[in-house]
């Protein structure tokens, strides 16, 4: 997978080329471990902070080979879903390195954010990055600053139109790309953005904007009830995993200019889909999703394909959790911004593969090859021998399920489907063995 994630990487040098491959190998080979683990020898360790101070080494470079991967596999889907979400590194605990910035209120945590465009078929298979934006806030937006003032600077939810035009120039001429986005995309100036230049759009409403007729809230209320059914919700932190039984109602709205610029736009045209559930369990705050789409609205199909959409954004979520638990990237110490710049970058790319695999062990029926999931002859060997079959027939599935049982996933049926953790942990431990086997085959020609 690194030498097809990272093929063509331009940095101006060979020697520089081998060496990402080299520490792109030894990274996602023991995703979890420090610098000096994932490197063979002091020499290893040393080329490998070399390579990410080098000045020709750079984030856009690292990642760019991976986005055009992304965009060869996006041409083969009726429907990509652009996902876009913005997240924050802390590095408080690395108070010498240099060109970081606030990424909350808090003064506790100092480090960066990025904002990531993120590509993902209709049936919510990964497919890669699109573009990730890096920023520093150096200072505090002032409590007591003017409408003015605040649209005169520059500000960060001009992200959102960025990623918009480069998923635009991606994947131009693609027939249907579908921006998905939280709460934080409610914007009426991307939204006619996202109209203008032909895409579609789901996105979670936050705002009880003025409409033609009253307000989204009121016109959403009032709507043709479209029919019922059941969602699933995950478990987080406290909360249990549980399911949910929901009605669905759905309208369109005329949504006008807000006074941040003074009513001045025209009345934009959007669909909307509320999912509510009905009667929640005490003392828990039922599921209530407001979702502005330019999707087809007309029956509880339409409406169901919308909520489909709106749930595919969570692989952002699983994306981040890959690079922050999965690869720790906030515990890696190096002396500047654009160094940690350049391992996300590098991180970026390397955790496409495991939410591959998570989306295969999840969505079996999406029928991948071995070759999907990187597999080799060795280490298919390696999981018949570990793990005896009553048959040879390894289906890809099965090959899943054997490297997470390494990992410490069990298959009871309570369990569901292993996680990116227990995946990650079977491949670590499946390229360890893979290490053994081929050192043992090389020791038995010598004898």
């Amino acid at each position: 997978m690194v030498n097809h994630e990272f093929d063509g990487v331009n940095l101006g040098d060979e020697r520089l080329r081998k060496r990402c491959l080299k520490v792109a190998a030894g990274i996602q080979a023991k995703p979890e471990k420090s610098f000096p683990k994932q490197t063979e020898s002091a020499n290893d360790l040393k080329g490998l902070y070399r390579f990410f101070a080098n000045d020709q080494v750079s984030h856009r470079e690292l990642v760019r080979p991976h986005i055009n991967r992304t965009v060869q596999r996006c041409r083969l889907e009726k429907v990509v879903l652009v996902v876009q979400d913005t997240s924050s590194l802390n590095f408080a605990k690395h108070p010498g390195v240099t060109d970081l910035g606030y990424i909350d209120k808090s003064e506790r945590k100092y480090g960066m954010l990025f904002h990531n465009v993120y590509a993902v078929s209709g049936d919510r298979k990964p497919l890669g990055l699109l573009q990730q934006q890096v920023f520093v806030r150096k200072t505090k937006v002032a409590k007591n600053e003017t409408k003015p003032q605040r649209l005169a600077r520059k500000r960060e939810s001009e992200k959102w139109e960025k990623g918009l035009l480069a998923s635009q120039q991606e994947l131009s001429p693609h027939p249907k790309v579908i921006q998905v986005a939280d709460r934080e995309a409610d914007i009426y100036t991307f939204i006619e953005k996202i109209q203008e230049v032909g895409q579609g759009f789901v996105i979670r409403c936050a705002q009880n904007r003025s409409t033609l007729n009253g307000t989204v809230f009121t016109e959403i209320g009032r709507a043709e009830i479209r029919g019922g059914g059941q969602i699933e919700i995950a478990r987080n932190g406290r909360r249990k995993k549980r399911t949910a039984q929901v009605r669905i109602q759905s309208c369109t709205v005329q949504i006008r200019a807000p006074q941040a610029v003074n009513r001045k736009g025209p009345a934009l045209p959007v669909n909307m889909v509320m999912v509510e559930e009905e009667n929640p369990p005490a003392n828990i705050e039922g599921l209530c999703w407001m979702l502005l789409t330019s999707e087809p609205i007309e029956t509880v199909e339409d409406c169901w394909t919308v909520i489909h959409y709106y749930q595919s954004r969570w692989l952002i979520e699983e994306f981040h959790k890959g690079l922050k638990t999965g690869f720790n990237l906030e515990e890696r110490q190096l002396q500047t911004k654009t160094q940690l710049e350049k391992v996300l970058g590098m991180f970026s790319v390397l955790t496409y593969h495991v939410l591959l695999l998570r989306y295969y062990a999840k969505f079996p029926s999406g029928t991948p090859t071995t070759s999907d999931l990187g597999f080799n002859k060795d280490q298919i060997e390696i999981l018949k021998f570990k793990f005896p079959q009553p048959d040879d027939n390894l289906t890809p599935g099965k090959l899943l399920f054997l490297v997470a049982r390494l990992g410490g996933f069990i298959g009871r049926k309570s369990d569901g489907t292993p996680g990116w953790i227990t995946l990650m942990r079977g491949m670590y431990d499946l390229l360890l063995l893979e290490h053994g086997f081929i050192m043992a085959k090389i020791l038995m020609g010598k004898g």
